[in-house]
């Protein structure tokens, strides 16, 4: 929770009580969209530690695309281990989400902590609303928004 009351771009490490201040995510677009479900936190943590995780983030290449204003080498480096846990049907869902965004031109996309929003980064504006038209005709709860490089 200090994250969404702090603001700003920041590492997240504990339980997303210590946070780290990072350089602003560079100039992009951002489709959000939340499918009808919600997964209760403890229950993905739970199927996390009975779990063989087999992928994981790339934390210090995404740092480092961050510091550098690389928009395609932090959008190529998401990745979120709960979309692994993820039930079944719900991970389906999400991965189809993700394909639509990349579909229509997202550099990137992921699922947001344990979910359920998922959202792309674009570097055109153009191809955002695309993705942001084609998702609402099938989840209500779906936004475009752009980044900030300072906080207003």
């Amino acid at each position: 929770m200090p994250y969404c009351v702090r603001g700003g771009t920041a590492l997240a490490e504990g339980r997303g009580e210590v946070l780290t201040t990072l350089p602003a995510l560079p100039d992009c677009h951002v489709v959000l969209c939340k499918p009808a479900f919600s997964v209760p936190t403890p229950e993905l943590f739970a199927r996390l530690d009975g779990c063989r995780i087999r992928r994981r983030p790339d934390t210090a290449g995404l740092l480092a695309a961050l510091a550098a204003g690389d928009l395609a080498g932090v959008a190529r480096r998401m990745y979120n281990v709960f979309e692994d846990v993820l039930p079944e049907r719900r991970g389906a869902e999400v991965q189809r989400i993700k394909n639509a965004l990349v579909q229509q031109g997202a550099l990137g996309a992921s699922m947001s902590g344990t979910g359920s929003t998922v959202f792309g980064l674009f570097d055109r504006e153009e191809a955002a609303r695309r993705a942001y038209e084609l998702l609402q005709e099938s989840y209500r709860d779906t936004f475009l928004a752009r980044s900030l490089e300072k906080m207003v």
